[in-house]
């Protein structure tokens, strides 16, 4: 995996699965996407999705206008967000609701929702009235062909020493 893309990296590979619910159907996508600071332009060319912090649908417009690759443009502060979706240029302005602000990583995972839900040939104006649920499932540590020896040798009795 190249320099930056892992867990909380500046870049990252994301993997998202929809259902829909009437008719059951699965839509898979992946994408890259890119955290925008400043100085650091050159990774948005790398994004599918850019996400930086900031205010505005103007500010996710310009974003979006400057990086004509990428097809979803999240600008977030707080507890709200403008998501500019291409090509059309639908902006969603978001803003979560109860509790503390949410963090930037709320924000980021709708933001590749979006882009799933494009990706899926959906228009971006539906995409106003879908109600999302984040689900995140963790990647298990990788397993090393020792560790399923082990595992495979332990004894399934807690008094009973493992064979070794």
């Amino acid at each position: 995996m190249p320099r930056g893309t892992g867990p909380g990296g500046p870049l990252r590979r994301v993997r998202t699965v929809l259902l829909d619910p009437v008719t059951g159907n699965v839509a898979v996508d992946e994408h890259v996407r890119a955290r925008l600071t400043a100085g650091e332009e050159d990774r948005a060319l790398l994004g599918d999705v850019l996400v930086e912090y900031g205010t505005g649908a103007p500010r996710a417009a310009e974003v979006a206008v400057a990086h004509p690759g990428a097809l979803v443009v999240a600008v977030h502060q707080g507890a709200r967000c403008w998501i500019r979706l291409s090509p059309d240029g639908t902006v969603l302005e978001l803003e979560a609701g109860g509790g503390p602000a949410p963090h930037e990583e709320l924000w980021e995972g709708v933001a590749s929702l979006a882009h799933s839900w494009l990706a899926a040939g959906r228009s971006g104006a539906a995409l106003r009235h879908v109600c999302l649920f984040l689900v995140h499932v963790p990647h298990p540590p990788p397993s090393s062909r020792v560790s399923r020896c082990r595992a495979a040798s332990a004894s399934s009795d807690r008094d009973l020493p493992t064979e070794e």
